[in-house]
């Protein structure tokens, strides 16, 4: 009895543990995305930074043209430091999923360890029982022969 509760905390523990593997994942994966989203967004602002090249017909519209570069210039730089946090983000949820996965893997071992365990002191026991059988059979014969 002990053997089984001991098998069915292990295996709560073990589901516990692939739910935090799923979690995990899913914020890796949020987070991979986050990432293209910055640098779909430089890319985007970098070519608009290089269309915007027009001839400027006076003073006030260059004048407008440069603080309209250097705008696009400054999201342009605050989406590379986002996208760089993003990848330092990505980069520690891939740790911890991976140490999450192996504390998962090993709670998985030592359940099927246990669980085989079980099973084997089942089958020894179910063997004996047999042989027991068997035994008094074989002793009925033997002293209903004689």
């Amino acid at each position: 009895m002990k053997t089984l509760k001991m098998i069915a905390a292990l295996e709560q523990l073990r589901q516990m543990r692939e739910r935090a593997v799923d979690d995990l994942s899913r914020k890796v994966s949020g987070q991979k995305q986050l990432k293209q989203r910055y640098l779909n967004n430089i890319d985007a602002l970098n070519d608009l930074q290089q269309t915007s090249h027009s001839l400027a017909q006076n003073a006030s519209a260059m004048s407008n043209l440069a603080r309209y570069k250097s705008n696009i210039q400054r999201v342009i730089n605050w989406q590379q430091q986002e996208c760089a946090l993003a990848e330092i983000k990505e980069k520690e949820l891939q740790q911890a999923l991976i140490k999450q996965a192996c504390q998962e893997k090993s709670v998985a071992i030592v359940l099927k360890q246990q669980q085989d365990a079980l099973a084997k002191a089942r089958e020894a026991k179910q063997q004996k029982m047999t042989d027991a059988q068997a035994m008094q059979a074989w002793m009925r014969r033997r002293s209903g022969a004689y």
